[in-house]
């Protein structure tokens, strides 16, 4: 038969105890505040709003007349974007109204200070617009990295469709 052995154990004393709960509680504050530090994100730069940074002009259309010529409806418009507040990256030109698929809303890499484009927007379902002061108004979002917001384009002429 064998003999029973008593087998001591040593008892850990309380300040290697404390000093390991310290350890990972430090540990676990310094990931959070790492984390924290590490999703924080850069403030951005105010942009401009689109209005005061692009100037439009020339806005003709398309469009039939309704009500005798207090409102008309739309199925192509045409005008000149002028960039007027310094330079702007990425201008996209989204239409608000009838449905403009994503692929044929007008996108420039770059434009600088004075530059005019022409744009020229077919509608895929007609827009209705009513006379104001101004002329008929249509609405574009407009976005680039300097600068966004909703613009309203009055036109102020308009012919006949072709079709």
């Amino acid at each position: 038969m064998a003999k029973k052995v008593n087998v001591r154990r040593k008892k850990k004393g309380k300040l290697g105890k404390t000093i390991g709960i310290l350890s990972i509680v430090t540990i676990m504050i310094a990931i959070v505040t790492l984390l924290a530090l590490y999703q924080r994100k850069p403030p951005q730069k105010q942009r401009e709003p689109a209005d005061e940074y692009f100037r439009f002009s020339e806005a003709q259309a398309f469009a039939d007349v309704y009500e005798t010529n207090r409102s008309i409806v739309v199925s192509e418009v045409y005008f000149n974007i002028t960039l007027v507040g310094g330079k702007a990256t990425d201008v996209v030109i989204a239409p608000v109204q009838g449905a403009v698929a994503r692929e044929d809303w007008p996108y420039f890499e770059e434009m600088k200070q004075n530059q005019t484009e022409e744009i020229d927007i077919m509608y895929p379902y007609t827009v209705f617009t009513t006379r104001k002061d101004q002329g008929y108004p249509v609405y574009f979002d407009i976005s680039c990295a300097e600068a966004v917001g909703r613009v309203t384009v009055y036109i102020t002429e308009y012919f006949p469709p072709l079709w």
